[in-house]
């Protein structure tokens, strides 16, 4: 509720400042758009298929830019294996006990049933380079190539994200101890296994290495819906996928808008809203591809608010909060009839990975960019749902032009 009263807010300043005073000053000059790297999470799942974010420009980029984005994200799930009844008596039968006590009524073995398991724990480190290039005529094409690695997470590579600091913060500052039994499983590990329904298995280890695919994005700025405080584009979107356990083409259009709101000569908002689909595996080059959740189509909504202060040297300097939400990869009414098996040494929030594929995945995330002829942002990002993204995300973008 206190998401949907936050962008019906943003919703709302939008339609209100549609005539609101432009930035008249001759000694400033504007950033175009909004300063914001990718801010997808390193979703275990989200990582080996294309997903679509706002783009929050005011016009297509003058000259040829590239952008450079570094993450990291720390993962983590105990092992868990679902069934899924194949017989409609018996899944009602299943609809009559919570998910978390289904196991208890129901001797799985003996039932006609697909299965499916996971296991998540870990950091994935991420590079996604973009070059964005001018088409004329209100035109813009970006062209990107997305890379991860799991890792164990170990200082000093990874020190926010790492498992002792997430697990500092939950003893000492909220969440109490232990709270997903992770120090029951012991830290510093790494290990991504996923049995699909249809018996295929994805597996990472420790520094293992993947390309997660090439996405291009076309977008289209309209005459009649751009001006010195309002903007407007639409986008559509192709995704290839490379890896060996996804190797498809994803298919989706976006709409983006950002509005302006002059505060004085130097100090101006930014406020973006923007929407997609996605239409996954349309195209699939591997019979044996991962299944990696029952809904083919996914939706998403992202709302960011920006400050932005124009200092001396006319340096940008920006701080944003970002809400991005994607639809469940998960057929939400699946889970009322599925039979997850808890694990016998897991306790506490012990069906996290599998309950929230069946639920809306979405985060926050903080940023903070300087800008003058390259733009350089900070991010740190928070699951605070505990949806199957990283509990703790952080990243760093560059950006600037090639000619």
């Amino acid at each position: 509720m206190k998401n949907i009263t936050f962008i019906t807010f943003l919703l709302h300043i939008l339609c209100a400042t549609v005539y609101s005073q432009e930035i008249y000053s001759t000694h400033v000059t504007l950033k175009n758009g909004i300063s914001k790297p990718s801010v997808l999470s390193t979703h275990p799942f989200g990582v080996f298929f294309s997903r679509i974010q706002g783009n929050f420009k005011i016009h297509p980029t003058k000259k040829t830019q590239l952008k450079i984005n570094l993450e990291s994200g720390n993962v983590w799930g105990t092992q868990i294996k679902t069934y899924v009844p194949n017989n409609i008596e018996v899944r009602n039968e299943v609809r009559k006990h919570e998910w978390h006590q289904a196991q208890y009524f129901f001797d799985e073995e003996t039932l006609d049933t697909k299965s499916y398991e996971l296991q998540i724990d870990g950091v994935i480190k991420g590079l996604r380079l973009k070059t964005s290039l001018n088409l004329g005529g209100k035109q813009e094409l970006n062209i990107g190539l997305r890379l991860f690695m799991l890792s164990k997470g170990k200082a000093p590579f990874s020190i926010i994200t790492s498992d002792r600091f997430i697990e500092n913060f939950h003893e000492k500052i909220a969440g109490g101890s232990d709270p997903f039994d992770r120090e029951v499983f012991g830290y510093n590990k790494a290990l991504i296994k996923y049995t699909d329904r249809n018996g295929n298995t994805l597996e990472l280890n420790n520094n293992d290495l993947f390309v997660g695919g090439l996405e291009t994005s076309y977008y289209y700025y309209p005459n009649s819906l751009v001006s010195k405080t309002y903007s407007m584009n639409f986008g559509a979107h192709l995704g290839y996928n490379l890896s060996s356990y996804n190797n498809s083409l994803d298919l989706g259009l976006s709409v983006n808008a950002i509005k302006i709101i002059h505060v004085n000569d130097n100090h101006y908002l930014q406020i973006g809203l923007g929407t997609g689909i996605l239409r996954k595996e349309l195209v699939s080059f591997n019979s044996n591809n991962i299944d990696f959740g029952t809904n083919n189509y996914l939706g998403n909504l992202e709302s960011i608010i920006e400050y932005n202060i124009i200092s001396k040297g006319n340096t940008t300097h920006s701080i944003g909060l970002d809400y991005y939400l994607q639809t469940s990869l998960n057929r939400r009414d699946e889970l009322e009839y599925a039979i997850p098996i808890r694990h016998p040494n897991a306790h506490k929030s012990w069906g996290h990975g599998v309950t929230n594929l069946y639920r809306n995945n979405n985060y926050w995330s903080l940023l903070y960019s300087i800008t003058k002829k390259t733009s350089l942002t900070f991010y740190l990002q928070q699951d605070f749902e505990v949806n199957n993204n990283p509990d703790i995300q952080t990243g760093i973008s560059y950006s600037f032009t090639l000619k």
